[in-house]
């Protein structure tokens, strides 16, 4: 494991039936989701094992929240994925945007009567800033959509693979 899940211990072995830790029992009959699937449940189970840590929900929330600012720090992840490292820059950029927005608001002064002042000459070039994060926003959702063939595709293979069993007999 590379990335810090609250689960297994970064940078060590991890000891599955499935993994080097055990290569005499080794299944090459072995199909990719159930690999998969082995090692989902390994991860949702708490039991401990060699490479295992013991964390709890909130923290394994905490590490899943920072892992793609973890991952965008390795060059190999960063060559491999730069959509991702895209993301991850606009995210932090939109972050920036919205940290220096709500820094530079200055608080208003509220006269003897309680009722509030009138806003500063400052609050147009505020609002148009707000614009400017939420426009950020709305074209990161526009970028996030998935194209329908891509799926089409997916599942398609995805088929073709649960099917070839059944094609040997």
């Amino acid at each position: 494991m590379i990335t810090p899940n609250g689960r297994f211990i970064t940078q060590n072995r991890i000891c599955l039936s499935m993994s080097d830790f055990h290569p005499e029992s080794w299944n090459p009959m072995w199909s990719v989701s159930s690999i998969l699937t082995g090692l989902l449940s390994f991860m949702m189970d708490n039991s401990p094992t060699t490479g295992s840590v013991t964390t709890t929900p909130d923290e394994k929330r905490r590490l899943a929240g920072a892992s793609l600012a973890f991952n965008c720090k390795s060059p190999i992840f960063r060559k491999m994925f730069p959509e991702y490292v895209d993301k991850y820059n606009q995210q932090r950029q939109a972050e920036k945007c919205a940290s220096e927005n709500v820094a530079s608001v200055t608080p208003r002064k509220e006269d003897n009567e309680g009722t509030p002042a009138a806003p500063t000459k400052g609050s147009r070039k505020e609002d148009e800033s707000m614009g400017t994060v939420n426009d950020t926003r709305n074209n990161q959702k526009a970028s996030n959509k998935f194209p329908f063939w891509l799926l089409v595709l997916l599942v398609s293979l995805f088929g073709v693979l649960m099917a070839l069993p059944l094609v040997q007999l």
